[in-house]
């Protein structure tokens, strides 16, 4: 798949710009502070060591941070280091003259570990695109299938991400000012990827590597009342790869399917922003952006459809790819008095796609598809306003309206299922917050929102063969809905040396026009801490969160092709009534205290934290379900147990000993030990039976989670 679009590179010279820094003070007059702290860590890891350092270095290590600050009356020179020489090192330098210029330039490594020794049964071309196999008509339950995976490739699931840039202020020409920086990311690695070809399902190893190059400029003008700016961003994302090429092993024949990947892209926005403060303690401010979004690829024209190769009409080989998108908004705000503030604002969202509408007719089949097009609009308004009464309660009430749609248009023919309406949803937001001060023992806070959302789903008609289906089914996200938020906090300082707090929130969600599908949500969470410190000497903290969350949905399974068999009939065949109720209960606390065991000297300190969750699917066949539970299996014992179910547990022991006024160590043990359960992975199979001959092929990404982890720490501090 050929490319062709045009790439760009902002930084040339972005490790100069460091250099320019040093103008930022007067070397006669400065003023030099910092420290300097190496570290080493050792780690001792039984389970799954990804998981551990999901999004760190879980490896042993010596690291380190440093800190310098030089600075004078002109200007300053700043410099910071931390997790020297880690998967997760970052490093920023910035400098300047006070009322002038500032300049800064950056460094930082990110690391996301999926799984280590992830397995597949590809001989070659692992990490590229191109993976290969010579394996081919392989069927579910030969000799060679328990051995494609026990003896197959071995790989890491995981990506690092290096980001580095600079920037530029200049103010100069007070009160005008300018802002310039670019900056890079460069992301590489593999995750995994979940590929299907007719009876050859499986997960693959998806090369990444991208770049991504940003620039921004702003110029303005700053003085009061009146501030005012304009601004453009344009971002460029190259992907190496356009599709991961891999050999169908359940094929007769060594043939290529293969998988689309993330295309290029460009990206640019220009906006404009303004504020001027009124009389009345009032401001106007106003915001304005554009932006379009752009990327093209080349369509393959032919299809790999379980071994047999398929030829693809199409009406245009090149797609365009461009999404235009429109921003604005007005915000005012008003303290008249002292008791009385106020907000009324007005924001409109939308985009336009504007990409390629492209026809598909694929050989042995009939009829033609195609690819929609959606836009999207998002218009909103309200009204926030703040009342102090007498005895130190603050009433704040607000309204909000949102109207969202979301058109779209369809080829001129399509397959039946493509519904052709456009959907907009009418959101009534409404509530108030109150605060009470009390005294100064106690505070409180209470709340109230309601959400009240219309649809326009009555009117469509969505066919299943020659019956409709709607208004019997909608998807919750567009659906109509009456949400109820409740929230209650406050806190309590009984004595100089107590704290406690106490939170309550409870939120319920009816779908009351969904009959199919998800029907209703409802979550409570409590919460409550704890500091108290009797003394100089030592402190004490703690605190506790506990939350239930139900989700309740309709399964629903028609009769046949062409019959729809709506919630209200009674179903017939093999047709099916579902009721499941989606239940997740969570439970965190911890425990800490803090002693100064010698004043200025040693200082000791523990932390334990708890935290688990228990999920449940509860499932009810419905009472005229022509479908019962499986034999030997009941209402009550077909429930799953086993649903997304963990606990965490982690102490950390920690000392610090001050050696002299400059030098600090820090020494210290950690502990953490990580459960996962869930009927999804649990007793994890790299080769599954998906139908009667083919097999179904995963590679270990996100299997076997469990981990527990011992680390010892020290790091010595030089403070000059």
């Amino acid at each position: 798949m050929e490319k062709t679009m045009k790439k760009y590179n902002y930084l040339p010279a972005v490790l100069l710009l460091p250099l320019l820094c040093a103008t930022g003070a007067q070397a006669a007059d400065n003023e030099v502070t910092g420290f300097v702290m190496p570290s080493v860590k050792s780690v001792h890891i039984s389970g799954n060591k990804a998981k551990y350092g999901e999004y760190g270095d879980p490896d042993s290590n010596i690291s380190g941070s440093v800190e310098v600050k030089s600075e004078s009356d002109t200007g300053y020179v700043t410099f910071n280091a931390a997790d020297i020489a880690q998967d997760t090192q970052n490093y920023k330098i910035e400098g300047g003259q006070y009322g002038k210029f500032r300049l800064d330039a950056f460094y930082n490594e990110i690391q996301h570990n999926n799984t280590f020794d992830a397995k597949t049964f590809y001989a070659g071309g692992v990490g590229t695109n191109q993976l290969t196999s010579p394996l081919s008509n392989v069927r579910y339950g030969q000799a060679i299938t328990p051995d494609m995976v026990i003896l197959g490739n071995t790989f890491d699931y995981k990506v690092s991400r290096d980001q580095y840039g600079a920037g530029l202020r200049l103010d100069l020409m007070k009160p005008f000012f300018a802002n310039l920086s670019v900056s890079r990311e460069d992301r590489q690695g593999l995750k995994p990827i979940g590929a299907a070809n007719s009876s050859f399902p499986a997960e693959l190893p998806e090369p990444v590597d991208y770049k991504t190059n940003i620039i921004q400029a702003e110029v303005g003008y700053g003085k009061n009342p009146y501030f005012a700016s304009v601004g453009y961003t344009h971002s460029n994302f190259d992907n190496a790869y356009d599709a991961l090429y891999f050999t169908d092993i359940y094929a007769t024949a060594n043939q290529t399917s293969f998988v689309s990947l993330p295309p290029d892209n460009d990206y640019s926005k220009f906006d404009l922003k303004g504020r001027v403060k009124l009389p009345l303690k009032s401001a106007l401010a106003l915001a304005y952006s554009e932006s379009q979004a752009t990327s093209e690829a080349t369509l393959a024209s032919t299809l790999n459809a379980g071994g047999t190769i398929r030829t693809i009409t199409l009406g245009d080989s090149l797609f365009d790819g461009r999404v235009d998108t429109t921003n604005y908004s007005a915000v005012l705000t008003s303290s008249p008095l002292d008791f009385l503030d106020g907000k009324i604002f007005y924001k409109n969202y939308e985009t336009k796609n504007k990409s390629d509408k492209i026809s598909i007719i694929e050989s042995g089949t009939t009829g033609q598809l195609g690819n929609d097009l959606f836009d999207y609009n998002k218009e909103s308004y309200g009204i926030e306003v703040g009342l102090k009464l007498p005895g130190r309660v603050t009433l704040t009430p607000f309204y909000t309206k949102v109207e969202t749609k979301r058109p779209f248009t369809l080829l001129p023919s399509t397959a039946e299922f493509n519904p052709s309406y456009d959907v907009t949803t009418d959101d009534n937001i409404y509530g108030i917050n109150a605060k009470w001060k009390g005294t100064d023992f106690i505070s409180a806070n209470i709340g109230y929102e309601r959400l009240d959302r219309d649809d326009n789903m009555d009117s469509f008609r969505m066919k299943h063969g020659d019956t409709d289906l709607d208004p019997y089914t909608r998807e919750s996200y567009i659906a109509s809905q009456k949400k109820n938020t409740y929230k209650l906090g406050f806190d309590v300082f009984p004595t100089d040396t107590l704290s406690l707090g106490f939170t309550l929130k409870h939120k319920n969600i009816d779908y009351d026009e969904t009959q199919v599908g998800l029907t209703g949500e409802r979550s409570t969470s409590y919460g409550a801490s704890a500091s108290f410190t009797p003394n100089d000497t030592v402190s004490f903290s703690a605190y506790a969160n506990y939350e239930t969350a139900t989700r309740e949905q309709l399964v629903r399974t028609g009769a046949g092709a062409t019959t729809g068999s709506p919630v209200d009939t009674d179903p017939t065949d093999a047709a099916y009534n579902i009721t499941t109720t989606l239940e997740d209960k969570s439970f965190d606390w911890g425990v800490g205290v803090n002693v100064v065991a010698i004043p200025k000297t040693l200082i000791l300190s523990a932390q334990f934290d708890h935290t688990r969750s228990d999920g449940l699917v509860d499932y009810t066949y419905g009472p005229t379900s022509a479908a019962v539970p499986p034999a030997g299996w009941t209402n009550e014992t077909i429930d799953f147990s086993s649903w997304d179910d963990y606990k965490k547990d982690a102490l950390q022991l920690k000392g610090t000993y001050s050696l002299s006024a400059k030098v600090d160590l820090t020494g210290g043990y950690a502990y953490e030990k990580y459960k996962y359960s869930d009927g999804h992975y649990d007793n994890y199979r790299n080769v599954y039976n998906a139908s009667a001959t083919a097999g179904g092929y995963l590679s270990g990404a996100n299997a076997n989670p469990d981990y527990t982890a011992n680390v010892v720490f020290l790091a010595a501090k030089y403070k000059f």
